[in-house]
């Protein structure tokens, strides 16, 4: 393979999850190995970055795993405002509350750091919505 005007190894930063450690969310591949990371399931929305020096890579992924270990809730519970309601999820990032009597609705998304990595469901008195993260 031809590489031109780029280095031929380089850094992938990406997002850690709450047990990673610098090695796994920062480490130096060639474009073959990338391509092998990519097949092997790393998702290209978890990349933060990619970098051709090392120090700009580990001072980025270090940030990145500090700001991870602030205590963060694993489920927050959204009530409904009103007694008669469903609710529905519209797009990937949220689920919208509504009210049966109106075209009110309210609409309520995870915290952004948890990513892709959530759900929903009914809270189990049925008073509203909880949205949980998931592995």
């Amino acid at each position: 393979m031809r590489i031109e005007g780029i280095p031929e190894r380089f850094w992938i930063v990406t997002k850690p999850t709450h047990n990673s450690e610098l090695g796994d969310c920062c480490f130096d591949v060639d474009f073959r190995q990338f391509a092998l990371q990519i097949r092997g399931g790393l998702n290209i929305e978890d990349i933060v970055g990619f970098f051709a020096d090392r120090n700009a890579a580990r001072k980025t992924a270090t940030r990145l795993l500090a700001g991870r270990d602030v205590d963060e809730p694993d489920s927050v519970i959204h009530p409904s405002p009103w007694p008669e309601w469903f609710a529905s999820q519209e797009d990937r990032r949220s689920v919208v509350i509504c009210d049966r009597a109106s075209d009110a609705k309210v609409e309520v998304e995870p915290p952004a750091s948890w990513g892709k990595n959530w759900a929903w469901n009914l809270t189990e008195d049925g008073t509203g919505i909880v949205l949980r993260r998931i592995s």
